[in-house]
């Protein structure tokens, strides 16, 4: 035996101090006074019922040497050896999606975790342990003696959602083994494993039945059209599949059932369309639809993908500046992308007054401005000009005047092989068709425009600019129409509408090109014009912030669920959602491999344990022991 705190046996030296002080106290003697025959007869009754007993001193004294001596080894916490009989041990725990499947209220991962504390518990103290954690990426800790150390790394593991992989784990088990060939290792998972070598598997499943939807995608032709796959795993099933379409406030609702063999698969589809006035009519636009599996089961986690349209959770509000604004505005409806607010000149001076406090619109993607010039510009979104006159120091460019064409002329497109000019003017036809048609864009007058920093030509007159993109000095994209529409053939012109087009896409710059992620995958975000920060909540409400430096950045999926992600673009929060689907491998509630093996020739060389639970048994004893003595004097005191 050894004293795992030593000096607590000082406290022994309390045991002389008693004697001594139980040698030297005073004795007291009892005096015979006068009284009467009652006094007298009552003091022998009290004697006969309480006779005073001569070791009543020696008792009192022996119990207080008993309580300082437990006391003492209490504190020294005595620690018993334990020869051979503490032993090394790997604990690897499977955090992969799958161990959320539960039975009787209880997932396969709380199973897992407590049978891994199972195998701490019982553990002799002294032994070794290093704890795995196998999730998305695997984590092997340090070894410690701590059975709270351990126990605690155990109870802060959580499932990452995600389709995992043991080799990694088993790897770092096998080398652990390799050097110590005395380690026990224990693998808890839900994988049945037909055979194993130097590992005791701990299998959590048992039994479960699921229904999963996976591989969720929709077409938007002449109306919306989904399609997925249902599955059903450790039973077969007539699944119940629900297709819920939210547009505004409007909520459409369709289900159907689907036939679907144990542990099989199923495909399912789903035409959208809704009664109105005139019959059944189509749906070809949606904020998000959710596809469900109504059926109960033991995974909730994988009965629903949610889906948001990458048009709406893009930034497509655009604020149109014109006294005359029908074609311009029929132009970015007809698009379907752009939601258009409309502002004649005089309003939007009175909402953007220039005198006092400096304002300017925000929370738009493009603003465009006809036949007028705003004194201050906005800081986020794209900005198109269209016979701009005096322009704001921030714009891209000087005015030079008015250049009018006495019988007008035709302007030319780039002939530049640059990528962006390449994308904007794709699909424009140039120059005259086979058929004699010209397809050039005809002006009588333009603005003459000096660009005052890097700027893109795509018409031109003579050489000067008529068309062009540039960047405003916050950083955000710029269009200038150096002419007004009603001084040209440009509404007409089949060529400048592709290009038109061609420039609704370039002015909307996506921030999220996908809505739709399985989780383990990695989410890309890009990064728009005058971005200043990117925060990401993922499901579980976690917060982090995303690199803006670059243009795009991306980050991992590790939850199952709406990940919000929101950009403060000029100052003003721009908030998109996607959505992380269940893994469809992790489905499955029943999984068999042919096995594994820690190679390997195992011994048995412990090495010495103990046993330390002895301390508590004596602090137990010299609490009764005080507890014992206190009583007795109380009564001695009672009876004197």
């Amino acid at each position: 035996m050894s004293f795992l705190y030593p000096l607590g046996l000082l406290g022994l030296i309390g045991v002389p101090i008693l004697i001594i002080i139980y040698i030297i106290k005073n004795k007291y003697t009892e005096q015979t006074v006068s009284s009467t025959y009652l006094w007298t007869l009552s003091e022998r009754f009290l004697k006969r019922k309480n006779p005073i007993n001569k070791l009543a001193g020696i008792i009192s004294l022996i119990l207080q040497i008993l309580a300082v001596v437990f006391l003492s080894f209490g504190i020294a916490h005595p620690v018993f050896t334990l020869p051979g009989m503490a032993n090394r041990y790997t604990l690897i725990l499977d955090c992969s999606g799958s161990m959320l499947m539960q039975s009787s209220q209880t997932t396969r991962f709380e199973k897992a975790k407590d049978a891994l504390v199972d195998v701490v518990n019982g553990a002799v103290d002294g032994s070794s342990f290093t704890f795995i954690s196998a999730g998305s990426s695997t984590i092997v800790y340090e070894p410690t003696e701590s059975k709270s150390r351990v126990l605690s790394l155990i109870e802060q593991a959580s499932v990452d959602s995600v389709e995992c992989s043991s080799a990694q784990a088993l790897g770092s088990a096998q080398e652990i083994f390799s050097e110590n060939p005395s380690t026990y290792t224990y693998f808890a998972t839900d994988v049945n494993y037909e055979e194993h070598q130097n590992v005791t598997i701990l299998n959590v499943s048992s039994g479960e039945v699921n229904a999963a939807v996976s591989d969720v995608n929709y077409i938007v032709n002449d109306t919306l059209e989904v399609s997925g796959r249902a599955a059903s795993y450790g039973r077969a099933a007539k699944l119940n599949v629900k297709l819920t379409v939210y547009r505004g406030e409007e909520v459409l609702s369709f289900e159907q059932q689907v036939d679907v063999e144990e542990n099989g698969e199923k495909l399912f589809e789903f035409t959208a369309t809704k009664s109105g006035e005139k019959g059944e009519e189509n749906i070809i636009d949606f904020d998000s639809f959710v596809v469900e599996i109504t059926d109960s089961d033991d995974n909730p986690a994988d009965n629903s993908v949610t889906v948001y349209s990458v048009e709406g959770e893009n930034s497509y509000r655009t604020l149109l500046v014109s006294d005359n604004p029908i074609f311009i505005q029929g132009y970015l409806q007809s698009t379907g992308k752009a939601e258009v607010q409309v502002y004649g000149i005089e309003d939007y001076q009175a909402a953007y007054p220039v005198g006092g406090v400096v304002q300017y619109p925000s929370g738009f993607g493009l603003y465009v401005y006809e036949g007028f010039t705003p004194s201050v510009l906005p800081r986020d979104g794209t900005i198109w000009f269209f016979g701009p006159e005096e322009v704001p120091a921030e714009a891209a460019f000087s005015v030079q005047g008015e250049v009018e064409l006495e019988h007008g002329g035709a302007l030319s497109y780039s002939t530049s092989t640059s990528t962006l000019v390449n994308t904007l003017l794709e699909g424009v036809p140039r120059g005259s068709s086979d058929g004699g048609s010209n397809y050039d864009v005809h002006v009588k007058k333009y603005v003459k425009c000096s660009p005052n920093r890097s700027y893109t030509a795509l018409l031109t007159y003579n050489g000067a600019p008529v068309v062009f993109t540039a960047q405003t000095a916050y950083g955000n994209r710029e269009v200038v129409f150096a002419f007004d529409l009603v001084d040209s053939d440009a509404i007409l012109n089949p060529g400048f509408l592709v290009m038109l087009n061609n420039l609704i896409s370039y002015s909307f710059p996506a921030a999220i090109e996908n809505t739709l992620y399985v989780s383990g995958d990695s989410a890309l975000v890009n990064v728009v014009s005058n971005t200043e920060s990117i925060r990401v909540e993922d499901p579980d409400s976690k917060v982090t912030y995303l690199d803006t430096t670059n243009a795009s950045t991306e980050f991992l999926l590790e939850k199952v669920g709406v990940y919000t992600i929101t950009l403060t673009v000029g100052g003003t929060p721009r908030v998109c959602r996607i959505y992380s689907a269940f893994p469809k491998a992790e489905s499955r509630t029943s999984v068999t491999q042919t096995g594994f093996s820690i190679v390997g020739e195992r011994t048995n060389e412990g090495y010495d344990g103990r046993y330390e639970d002895l301390w508590v048994i004596f602090a137990l004893l010299a609490a009764v022991v005080i507890a014992d003595w206190m009583v007795y004097c109380y009564e001695q005191y009672q009876l004197r």
